[in-house]
C-alpha cells in the first residue's frame, strides 16, 4: 500500500514535517517515507489529502467477551436505585414479550453499589422477573446481581445477595449457555472490531476470562488482538508472550492476567486504610489472590514465557502486586494502578513495570473516591507522576466498563473532568502529545521498519497546551484541547498495510 500526502506526527516531540510525505508499506512494514513516491504496478493507493497521519491507537485493556454483549445489554447506567433498576427491568421484559424474546435472557450492565442507599437481593429481581434468566452487572465488572432462574442455570448456590469478585469471575466465560447470549457474542464481535477500527484502534489487549486465545483465530480478526490468560487457564495457554496464533500474524499471545483486589464501586478495592463509615469488606477492601499464591502464579508464567498484567486498584494491592513481581523477575504491568505512594511509583520506575491505566474511569470515580478514601485523592490516577518518574504509561478503557474510545481517554487524561468542574488534582495532567503517546503501544513516530499501522485524522488534536501558575496547565486550555480530542475525526485507519475503515 502506498498512502500518499500526508503529515506523520512525531507524538515525543510534537513535531510534523513542513511539507507532506508519502508512506510505503509491504509485508505489513513500512519500507519508505519520502516525498513523491511512485505507486508501483497494482499497488493500492490511499490519498491522504494533506491529512495527519498518527500510529495506530491501542487500548491495552478490554473484556471483548463482555463488550460483544453490550449492544444487547439492558443499560443500568446512571440507576442510582435498586427500585429504578427493577423499573428499568420490568419495561425491558414488557418489550421483549411484545417483539416475541421472552425466551431469550436478559443481561444488564452499568450500575454501581456506591450509588444504592439500599443493597440488591434476589427475591426483589425474582418478582420483578419470574423465570427468565437474568444477569445485571456492575459497572466495574467486580459483581452482578442475578435472579434464581438465573443462579440455577449457572449452577450457582441460592443466595439473597449479589455474586462478587472471584466467584462473579468464574461465572462470566459461563454467560453463553444462557439463551440467547451466544448469538449476542459472535454479532458483536463484528461490530466491535469496526466501532473499534473507525475511532482509529488498530489494536487491544483482551483480557477477557476463559479462552480468547482459542476463540479469536477464528473471528476473523480485522485488528491486532493480544490475549491474555488467567491462572486457572495457565496450564493450557501457549506461550511465549507475543507468539503469533493466526494466519496474518494479528492475534498473538499476551499476558498471564492476575486479579489481586476489587475495585472502588464495588467497596472492594484493597487499601492500607480504611474505607469511611464502614464501607469495604472488612474495612479495606478484598483481597483477591494473596502474596504466596501470586507469586506461585508469576513465577509459573514466567516458566511459560509470559509476561504478567496485575490487577491492582488499591495501594495495598499495589504493594503486594509490585513485592511479587520483584521476588519473581517477570516482565509485567499494573493493571488500572489507581491508588499509588511515592513508594510504588518509585518501585514501578525501578523494575520497569509499566502503568496500564484508564483515565475515563477518574471521571467516574472522582466524587467516590473523595468520600470512601477522603484525604487520598492525590493518590488517585497519578499520570503526571509516573510519567515524571519514568514509568512507561499505556492507556485503556477497561471496556465495557467505560467505552472502547481513546479519544475518551485521552480528553480524561489531559483535563481530568466530566462537567463544569475544574480539572480533578491538575498537577496530574498530561499534555495532549503524551496522552498520545500513551496510546500507541509504545510507538511515538511512523519509522522506516515499523508496523504499518497508521491512522489518519482531519486535523490536528495535539496542541500544546499553554501552562499557568505553578507549572499547571490552563484549566481553560486544558478543557478546550479535551473537547478537541474527543471531538477527532478519524479519516483512516490501516492495519498491517491493509485499509481496515474508512471515513
Amino acid at each position: 500500500m502506498l498512502i500518499r500526502q500526508v503529515r506523520p506526527f512525531d507524538a515525543a516531540t510534537g513535531e510534523t514535517p513542513d511539507t507532506p510525505l508519502d508512506l510505503r508499506i509491504r509485508g505489513g512494514v513500512i519500507s519508505e517515507i519520502a516525498p513523491g513516491l511512485r505507486p508501483a504496478p497494482g499497488e493500492e493507493v490511499l490519498d491522504g489529502e494533506g491529512a495527519l497521519a498518527i500510529p495506530g491507537l491501542w487500548d491495552r485493556h478490554v473484556h471483548t467477551g463482555q463488550l460483544a454483549q453490550a449492544h444487547a445489554r439492558l443499560d443500568t447506567g446512571g440507576a442510582g436505585s435498586v427500585g429504578v433498576i427493577l423499573e428499568l427491568v420490568r419495561a425491558e421484559l414488557a418489550a421483549r414479550r411484545e417483539a416475541g424474546m421472552a425466551d431469550q435472557a436478559l443481561i444488564g450492565f452499568g450500575h454501581r453499589l456506591v450509588d444504592f442507599a439500599v443493597q440488591p437481593t434476589v427475591p426483589a429481581l425474582d418478582e420483578a422477573t419470574g423465570s427468565v434468566p437474568t444477569v445485571l452487572i456492575g459497572g466495574d465488572a467486580h459483581h452482578a446481581w442475578l435472579n434464581s432462574a438465573a443462579l440455577e442455570r449457572l449452577e450457582l448456590p441460592p443466595r439473597d445477595g449479589i455474586v462478587a469478585e472471584e466467584e462473579w469471575f468464574a461465572v462470566v466465560p459461563l454467560l453463553p449457555v444462557l439463551p440467547g447470549v451466544a448469538d449476542a457474542v459472535a454479532t458483536g464481535a463484528a461490530m466491535m472490531q469496526r466501532q473499534a477500527l473507525q475511532r482509529g484502534v488498530v489494536g487491544l489487549v483482551d483480557m477477557e476470562w476463559g479462552r480468547p486465545w482459542e476463540s479469536w483465530p477464528q473471528r476473523a480478526p480485522r485488528m491486532r488482538i493480544r490475549t491474555a490468560v488467567y491462572p486457572e487457564e495457565l496450564a493450557a495457554a501457549p506461550g511465549p508472550t507475543g507468539m503469533a496464533l493466526d494466519a496474518r500474524g494479528l492475534v498473538t499471545m499476551g499476558p498471564l492476567k492476575v486479579i489481586v483486589d476489587g475495585a472502588l464501586g464495588s467497596h472492594s478495592a484493597f487499601t492500607r486504610d480504611a474505607y469511611t463509615d464502614g464501607h469495604g469488606y472488612a474495612g479495606r477492601g478484598v483481597l483477591s489472590v494473596g502474596p504466596e499464591a501470586l507469586r506461585e502464579a508469576l513465577a509459573q508464567a514466567k516458566a511459560q514465557g509470559l509476561d504478567a498484567a496485575v490487577h491492582a486498584i488499591g495501594d495495598a494491592a499495589a504493594q503486594i502486586a509490585l513485592t511479587a513481581i520483584r521476588e519473581v523477575g517477570i516482565a509485567s504491568s499494573i493493571e488500572h494502578a489507581q491508588m499509588l505512594t511515592d513508594d510504588d511509583i518509585e518501585a514501578m520506575a525501578a523494575l520497569g513495570v509499566t502503568a496500564s491505566v484508564q483515565p475515563a474511569h477518574l471521571l467516574d470515580d472522582r466524587d467516590a473516591t473523595e468520600s470512601l478514601w477522603p484525604g487520598h485523592g492525590a493518590q488517585a490516577f497519578r499520570l503526571r507522576d509516573l510519567l515524571a518518574a519514568g514509568v512507561p504509561l499505556a492507556l485503556g478503557s477497561d471496556a465495557p466498563v467505560a467505552p472502547l474510545d481513546p479519544w475518551l481517554a485521552m480528553a480524561a487524561a489531559v483535563h481530568r473532568s466530566a462537567d463544569e468542574r475544574s480539572g480533578w488534582h491538575p498537577e496530574q495532567q498530561l499534555q495532549p502529545r503524551e496522552a498520545l503517546a500513551a496510546s500507541t503501544d509504545g510507538i511515538t513516530s511512523l519509522q522506516v521498519g515499523g508496523v504499518g499501522d497508521v491512522v489518519l485524522l482531519e486535523e490536528d488534536p495535539f496542541a500544546e497546551v499553554p501552562l499557568g501558575a505553578h507549572g499547571l496547565l490552563v484549566d481553560a486550555a486544558a478543557r478546550e484541547a479535551a473537547e478537541r480530542l474527543r471531538e477527532t475525526w478519524v479519516l483512516a485507519t490501516v492495519v498491517a498495510g491493509r485499509l481496515e475503515a474508512r471515513l
